[in-house]
């Protein structure tokens, strides 16, 4: 680490991490800001305010050079500074995981390492060593466990992006470990020096130029996975929604018909309705609506394709729709529907029916939009004979 310290300057080394740092903050809150309605916003404050906190602690340790007779305490403002960013960044990470954001082991781990550091330097004066070995235990450990918060509870969509992340987390850390072990092999060495904090500051100036775009690339993934989800989930029950149907259905109604098997959907309609939005209001109504979507979803097979397509309206696709078995679905799904009693958030309690179209197309020989038309025209003829009931017909 000598050859190093003879290569850069400290004073350089420190502004280009603050420099940095504070344009990695800048950027979090600028994403924030735009994005105030968007999930993980608090891990995006936290994380703003983090690297804002690096800066702030990088930029302290550059002004004992121009304020030497303070230069001890300035000194001792800059490491508890960057202490607390990393601190910090590991709640940011907590935050946009949705976990809580610090664990109490953690924090006492971290509070009795900072005590022994506090008594030694008090009892023998200022000394590097001590303060080094203290100082990079502490922030290995957090730094570890920002890492292993990334690496093991990333949802799948941005799991990628957080392992990498975490990887240069985890380097981080090591190149910690590595200035404790200078400090350990050389006993001798003058503690009014530290030749380890231009490695150190090297290496966290690359990682810094690492770290953030990971993180960025970690929020790129999960804003595309939201935009595809709102893309193809219905908002209210988080069922399919009517544009995966059609596009499903069509290519569904195009591979039966090449198979020269049969093909059926069915048209659920949630009876009466709107006298349930009008007598408990349409937050129940929604309620109600989230239950039978639940429901439904937990009652079709795994091949069938469930999707909302209007306002109380259902649709399952079943793309091997041979007679008996359709039948059987759709009294399946009216059945466990009448049996549901759902609890408003009022304290009432709602019973609800479906009424239920169906249509099978024998040699799926016909569109996929005269399909549901026919199986449309047999939901209203189940309304007209009572509601609460399944009603079906057969084509070629």
């Amino acid at each position: 680490m000598e050859w190093i310290a003879h290569l850069a300057h400290a004073g350089t080394l420190l502004i280009v991490n603050s420099m940095l740092a504070a344009v990695s903050s800048a950027l979090f809150f600028a994403i924030r800001l735009t994005g105030r309605k968007a999930k993980h916003t608090d891990g995006l404050l936290l994380l703003g305010l983090s690297y804002a906190t690096f800066a702030a602690g990088f930029g302290a340790l550059v002004l004992p050079a121009g304020l030497p007779a303070h230069a001890t305490a300035l000194s001792l403002i800059g490491n508890l500074t960057i202490d607390a960013a990393t601190v910090l960044e590991l709640c940011a990470v907590n935050a946009y995981l949705r976990r809580p954001l610090i664990q109490p082991w953690i924090l006492v781990s971290v509070a009795l390492i900072g005590a022994a550091e506090i008594y030694c330097l008090h009892s023998g004066g200022e000394n590097l060593r001590v303060m080094v070995v203290f100082g990079c235990t502490l922030r290995g450990l957090l730094t570890v466990a920002t890492g292993m918060a990334l690496w093991r509870h990333a949802d799948p969509t941005a799991r990628t992006a957080a392992r990498f992340t975490a990887a240069f987390h985890f380097l981080w850390a090591l190149m910690l470990l590595l200035r404790i072990a200078w400090w350990s092999i050389h006993p001798l060495a003058d503690t009014s020096f530290d030749p380890t904090s231009k490695f150190g500051l090297l290496a966290r100036m690359v990682l810094t130029s690492i770290i953030t775009p990971g993180f960025l690339w970690m929020l790129a993934r999960k804003m595309n996975a939201e935009l595809i989800r709102h893309a193809s989930q219905d908002a209210l029950t988080g069922v399919a929604n009517r544009r995966v149907m059609w596009e499903k259905g069509e290519s569904a109604t195009q591979e039966a018909r090449g198979r020269h098997s049969p093909i059926a959907v069915l048209m659920i309609d949630v009876d009466n309705f709107k006298s349930i939005n009008d007598r408990l209001g349409h937050a129940t109504g929604d309620q109600v609506l989230v239950a039978i979507a639940d429901t439904l979803a937990r009652h079709i097979r795994s091949p069938d394709v469930l999707a909302r397509v209007g306002g109380e309206e259902f649709m399952v696709l079943i793309p091997q729709g041979e007679e008996s078995v359709v039948r059987d679905i759709a009294e399946r799904l009216r059945r466990m529907v009448e049996r549901q009693d759902i609890l408003a958030s009022s304290g009432t309690a709602v019973a609800c029916t479906v009424s239920i179209g169906y249509c099978i197309s024998g040699g799926a020989q016909i569109e996929w939009q005269k399909l549901v038309g026919i199986a449309d025209q047999a939901l209203y003829a189940a309304k007209r004979g009572g509601r609460n009931r399944v009603t079906g017909t057969i084509v070629a």
